[in-house]
């Protein structure tokens, strides 16, 4: 009887994690689904990634996004929706619960135990900082050529534990050499040690990846071969010079 129950407990949780997988899904489809609208809006022009000005909040460990961006402020500082709602992708959803998955536990900074608001990042090249600076980041929709929508990310879910900067930050692999490289942002894993994620096209992804991401992996060398396969992945899935 005992181990009946214990087969059943766990075929029990992976229907449970695959149904809040699916959910997480969906609330992403909707992300991209407004994402794509507002460009449609606005002459092909991408929602806004950007941070915010003025000092940082040394309690924050992170950045804030701008109002006039796809949301505002940062999901470990913020108490409330208010942020969402403030960002120009909210018009087009018109619910605060889509910008959150269901098995998302994390807590607010500063010990107050107020669940997060916010789960899903964007692309730090799509509308981000330093346009007109590095060619990566673009601005304009029929700008992503190489590689083209269906292979450009856009929403992702970050970890608990990442710097959470305004977007989601890969650093390019020309920076490293071949058999090295570094993460910014770090890629949550909390389905069954995978994530998410959202494509320029309008089509939605699920990522297994092969080394788990339990930390804040920001400006971590690594040279193991599995860490180097998740990061390549993301590499390739940002836009080129």
């Amino acid at each position: 009887i005992g181990i009946l129950v214990g087969l059943l407990s766990v075929a029990l949780n992976s229907t449970k994690e695959r149904a809040f997988r699916i959910i997480c899904l969906d609330h992403m489809k909707q992300l991209q689904m407004a994402w794509l609208m507002y460009a449609d809006d606005n002459e092909d022009h991408l929602a806004l990634n950007k941070t915010a000005p003025g000092p940082l909040d040394k309690r924050l460990l992170g950045r804030r996004l701008s109002t006039n961006s796809w949301a505002a402020g940062n999901p470990r500082e913020d108490r409330t929706t208010a942020n969402i709602e403030r960002g120009t992708l909210f018009p087009y959803l018109r619910s605060t619960e889509i910008y959150k998955c269901p098995q998302d536990s994390s807590r607010v900074a500063g010990g107050s135990g107020l669940p997060r608001v916010r789960s899903y990042s964007v692309n730090a090249y799509l509308g981000g900082d330093n346009a007109g600076l590095d060619p990566r980041v673009k601005t304009r929709l029929t700008e992503l050529a190489q590689p083209g929508p269906d292979r450009v990310f856009v929403f992702i879910e970050e970890h608990e534990h990442s710097i959470w900067s305004s977007g989601f930050e890969v650093l390019p692999r020309d920076k490293f050499t071949l058999s090295s490289g570094s993460w910014s942002s770090t890629p949550s894993d909390r389905h069954m040690q995978g994530a998410n994620l959202s494509f320029a096209d309008g089509h939605v992804e699920y990522w297994r990846w092969r080394s788990p991401k339990s930390d804040n992996l920001y400006n971590r060398i690594t040279t193991d071969s599995k860490e180097l396969a998740d990061l390549r992945r993301l590499q390739t899935a940002v836009p080129r010079h």
